[in-house]
């Protein structure tokens, strides 16, 4: 079955991203001088995928006045209140039919990643896909952890405390997601923090037996802090952030 449907997370207020982020939705900050979200559209478009869905939060409207000014014509859905990524996606849920991919706004990747992503999805016949990369352990911490076995993932912990950290591979915020996984982001229980989060309803999928792989890729960009927005678009800067 093929993948012709995606959903974009940007929702959320971009707190360690402040101050930047009071004025400006993370979505549209840049990467090498370029909106996150152009670089998340063309690797879709590349990927094959051109039917896209933004979950959109408090600035949201500047999000779509961009992306109409870029002449990007994309479907919207606001979240009321930033709960959580789960809770973000269950409100795509009803738009999708078949398999989708999911992603945060503030990730970006080649599209050869997601190509691999789509084609190790159909081919194991996954409930769900994970990107995966490695990172150091203090980074683990605001990210999460996974333990992965011959490409399957068997446990994954999100924002782990030290004595969590199962490996130094860490799940980032893209996904490839089959119908089954939908009971499950829908259903998801908030977690200790707070949040309904993706990683819980992907933890759930694999206690309930159903098939998780994971695909680790070296390149890739996350914009979280903004240490990473000087160091993506000045990359003079990288030996001092």
């Amino acid at each position: 079955m093929s993948t012709t449907q995606a959903v974009i997370l940007a929702g959320g207020k971009g707190r360690r991203l402040q101050p930047f982020t009071s004025a400006v939705p993370k979505a549209i900050l840049p990467v090498r001088g370029k909106a996150m979200i152009l670089h998340q559209l063309k690797a879709l478009e590349e990927a094959g995928i051109e039917d896209v869905l933004v979950v959109r939060g408090a600035q949201g409207e500047k999000i779509e006045r961009f992306l109409s000014s870029q002449g990007k014509r994309v479907k919207f859905i606001t979240q009321p209140k930033p709960l959580g990524s789960a809770h973000a996606l269950s409100l795509a849920l009803p738009h999708l039919q078949g398999d989708f991919v999911a992603l945060a706004c503030d990730y970006v990747f080649p599209s050869a990643h997601l190509k691999e992503l789509l084609r190790v999805h159909h081919s194991a016949k996954a409930a769900a896909t994970l990107s995966l990369k490695r990172m150091d352990r203090d980074k683990i911490k605001e990210a999460s952890t996974v333990r992965l076995s011959k490409g399957r993932v068997v446990r994954i912990v999100e924002k782990p405390r030290e004595e969590e950290i199962l490996s130094d591979i860490a799940a980032a915020p893209l996904y490839v997601f089959s119908p089954q996984a939908k009971p499950f982001i829908a259903g998801v229980e908030v977690s200790p923090r707070g949040e309904y989060e993706i990683t819980s309803a992907i933890q759930n999928m694999i206690d309930a037996g159903l098939e998780v792989r994971g695909v680790l890729t070296q390149e890739w960009a996350h914009l979280s802090r903004w240490q990473d927005l000087l160091r993506l678009n000045f990359p003079y800067l990288t030996d001092y952030l």
